[in-house]
């Protein structure tokens, strides 16, 4: 599983997978991090490695910047601060 979200109003708790096709779709990682900053998303070390394999951390960051998760948009973040915090989400997973 490389992503997933947990739909909290539902009692039986439902979870949405993202997969590969979604996650391949920059609407739909934006979308990703949309969520996660409500912590209703989950990224697993594998759903990191895919989207750092699949687009950079050049392209991760200006994907982020119009969803404002981890790029700081009250302050001049960069590039490299912005890998810093992808590290710290990554270290910070579970193992599957």
């Amino acid at each position: 599983m490389l992503a997933y979200y947990l739909y909290p109003f539902v009692q039986n708790r439902d979870v949405r997978e993202y997969t590969k096709v979604d996650l391949l779709q920059p609407e739909k990682v934006k979308e990703l991090f949309d969520y996660c900053q409500i912590l209703e998303t989950y990224i697993t070390k594998k759903g990191w490695q895919f989207l750092i394999e699949s687009y950079g951390y050049d392209k991760l960051y200006e994907i982020d910047k119009r969803s404002g998760w981890l790029s700081d948009q009250s302050t001049e973040s960069n590039l490299e601060e912005y890998i810093e915090r992808i590290k710290y989400e990554i270290s910070i997973c579970k193992e599957e």
